[in-house]
């Protein structure tokens, strides 16, 4: 298994272009990727499949930007709460802890869920890439800034602190 600063030294090599490849991170620090039928409220999971080996089961019915937040936030548990992921961490649309789904884990609670948020946040949009976005005439709304990045609009205005207008909404 890997040291803990040659994960960390990996995560900063994937963070270094956007739009970031959470896949490919995921699969550089040794954990699965797959892709299932879940539920619709369930974004995704983490599961031990091993004694050290984990896999990651993302929701192929979800929206891509999605999926990729669900990779980037599992990925946070798996480097801040592996020691708490028991048998596994299922996490619903809101990315908390689901109480019925397959894991039922006590273990995880708000903070965790919270702290797996900001890792993900700090993966898929790092302040270096956010500047290099900014600064980018070619991107000149907050829609393309978000594609650039491959998250949706609604996360990069909250990292941005801009207000958020759905399209629906207007």
């Amino acid at each position: 298994m890997m040291r803990y600063s040659e994960q960390l030294a990996l995560i900063r090599k994937f963070k270094s272009h956007a739009p970031v490849d959470v896949e490919g991170l995921a699969n550089a620090l040794g954990v699965k990727v797959s892709y299932a039928n879940l539920r619709p409220e369930t974004s995704g999971m983490i599961e031990r499949i091993g004694d050290d080996r984990f896999r990651i089961v993302v929701n192929a019915n979800h929206p891509r930007t999605r999926q990729r937040f669900t990779i980037a936030h599992e990925l946070g548990h798996y480097m801040l709460h592996r020691h708490l992921i028991g048998e596994g961490i299922e996490d619903n649309r809101a990315y908390r802890s689901s109480c019925d789904g397959v894991y039922r884990n006590r273990e995880i609670g708000p903070s965790q869920e919270t702290e797996a948020n900001k890792f993900a946040v700090s993966v898929l949009m790092p302040e270096h890439l956010m500047a290099e976005i900014r600064n980018n005439p070619n991107y000149n709304i907050p829609a393309a800034k978000a594609r650039a990045l491959g998250v949706c609009e609604h996360a990069y205005c909250i990292r941005e602190g801009l207000d958020y207008e759905p399209k629906y909404a207007r």
